[in-house]
């Protein structure tokens, strides 16, 4: 039996046609293992792997894509997403940068450049460490209504849910949120989970996953473990989402890749989603549960269908 899967969250990276001055050596983030990511990930390597796995014993199909920026031109998003629609996947959709710092007036100009792709449907500004700089900023403010005035528009909304800061940014991310909702927020990377053994930080992410959760336009991905912890265990991506879908229900909740920085932790994609699939979390689900958390939730959230 094959497993259908819409990856609602990986990244194709042509380092001929693109910039992507964040994966250089000499530009921050500076990883030690950073390399391994540094090189083309194209769809036809990605198709082909799927393809060629035969030692799976739950074969996956890719049956769709949401491309997330991945730093392609920053200045001119659009040439991402025209690369990305150039490759004539059948169900891709895209998420592009955006400058939330933009004037207003630039801002409103380059979403209206966006608009005009098919595969559009929504915007990523990194808020990570300047959450709160972000958010306390009335142009920043404008340009999230302006996002919020566009039919079906997806913030994807990075930014660690436990750190020093989170608890003067929350206020000002509920109230955009609130402001803001005919826009949905899906958060990434879970809101990047403490380790395992940091209670504190980990009784902090609960209380703002469920606070965000209130909210009927906030959604998450679970994905990006990786990005907290190389050597992750599958019994704590399990407890992470199986937290993640009690708090919003199996409506809510999409898995998801975060490829190729899965393969800071994982040998391949196939068994990335191997992993998963054999993991306790995923296993204890009923059928309509694993098909809305594999499927059916990004089917709906980003493509309309």
């Amino acid at each position: 039996m094959t497993i259908n899967i819409i990856d609602p969250h990986l990244h194709l990276f042509s380092l001929k046609q693109g910039d992507y001055h964040w994966l250089k050596p000499e530009n921050p983030p500076f990883w030690p293992d950073k390399s391994i990511i540094h090189r083309d990930f194209l769809l036809d390597e990605l198709l082909v792997t799927l393809r060629d796995d035969l030692n799976s014993t739950l074969p996956i199909r890719l049956s769709g894509l949401v491309h997330i920026e991945a730093g392609f031109d920053n200045e001119r998003p659009e040439r991402e997403i025209g690369y990305i629609e150039n490759l004539g996947f059948q169900k891709s959709a895209t998420i592009a940068s955006i400058n939330l710092l933009a004037p207003t007036s630039c801002f409103k100009n380059k979403l209206a450049v966006l608009l005009e792709f098919t595969s559009f449907v929504g915007v990523r500004h990194i808020l990570d460490e300047q959450a709160y700089q972000l958010l306390s900023s009335k142009n920043v403010q404008n340009n999230f209504r302006e996002l919020n005035k566009v039919p079906h528009c997806i913030f994807e909304l990075q930014l660690p849910l436990c750190n020093e800061n989170i608890i003067n940014v929350m206020p000002l991310l509920c109230e955009t949120i609130a402001e803001n909702n005919q826009l949905s927020f899906i958060i990434n990377h879970a809101g990047f989970p403490p380790k395992a053994c940091e209670n504190k930080q980990q009784d902090l992410w609960q209380k703002n996953i469920r606070v965000l959760a209130q909210f009927n336009n906030v959604y998450i991905k679970c994905s990006g473990m990786e990005m907290v912890n190389r050597q992750y265990d599958m019994a704590w991506f399990s407890d992470i989402a199986q937290f993640c879908l009690a708090i919003f229900s199996h409506q809510r909740v999409m898995l998801a890749s975060n490829f190729p920085l899965c393969l800071f932790s994982k040998a391949s994609y196939v068994s990335y989603w191997q992993d998963i699939l054999n993991s306790y979390f995923f296993k204890q689900l009923d059928g309509e549960k694993k098909q809305a958390l594999l499927h059916n939730n990004a089917l709906k959230i980003y493509f309309q269908d």
